[in-house]
């Protein structure tokens, strides 16, 4: 299995998105604040603090147009859109993919594996909750 960048996704205080290194400060360091932080690979003080419920890690996999898909992406798939979420190393499985996902976000889980390529990320569960509701099992 090919071996994935650790790269992560975060939301700014200011709505916008970045993408980097995460670190997660437990207490003031010097004049930064206790905080979560999304920084290049020069790390801090060049980093931006993001809201921590928004802290999504790279999956490695691309949807079908080449956007790289993130812990918290909904991606559709034909008719169900499906929400990606993080899984356990415990219960990582052959050609599975280390990810989980629920449709519709009913809460029901299931290893995500290739199929999810041919599928669209079409919004991300922070921005877009709306895209969960209304649907079979949503």
């Amino acid at each position: 299995m090919k071996q994935r960048g650790i790269k992560f996704r975060g939301m700014i205080l200011d709505g916008k998105w970045v993408y980097g290194n995460l670190s997660i400060l437990t207490q003031k360091v010097n004049n930064i604040e206790a905080g979560h932080y999304i920084s290049n690979s020069i790390g801090l003080p060049f980093a931006y603090q993001i809201r921590p419920e928004t802290v999504g890690q790279f999956t490695g996999l691309l949807d079908k147009n080449g956007k790289e898909i993130y812990e918290g992406d909904i991606i559709k798939v034909k008719t169900i859109n499906w929400l990606v979420e993080p899984i356990n190393s415990e219960e990582r499985d052959g050609d599975n993919y280390g990810l989980c996902v629920s449709p519709n976000g009913n809460g029901e889980n299931y290893f995500l594996d290739k199929s999810i390529l041919s599928g669209e990320v079409i919004g991300n569960i922070y921005q877009n909750p709306e895209l969960l509701k209304g649907l079979p099992n949503g």
